[in-house]
């Protein structure tokens, strides 16, 4: 489920990620391992501007 989880995810970002090393996707420069790392960071990425996001809304509202 978790793994499933991860792909739609991968898939959701535009990050390229197959099931494993053999199973390449359209341009194969990273591992498997490498691929969940950059995942990972992206995932990040992505709550921060969730959060960024999230404040000034909060700033908006605070201030009407």
């Amino acid at each position: 489920m978790l793994k499933s989880m991860e792909k739609i995810w991968a898939r959701a970002t535009g990050h390229l990620m197959g099931n494993s090393d053999e199973e390449r996707p359209d341009v194969p420069i990273l591992t498997l391992r490498e691929a969940r790392i950059a995942l990972y960071l992206k995932t990040f990425w992505v709550g921060i501007h969730v959060i960024t996001c999230l404040f000034i809304i909060a700033n908006i509202i605070w201030h009407w």
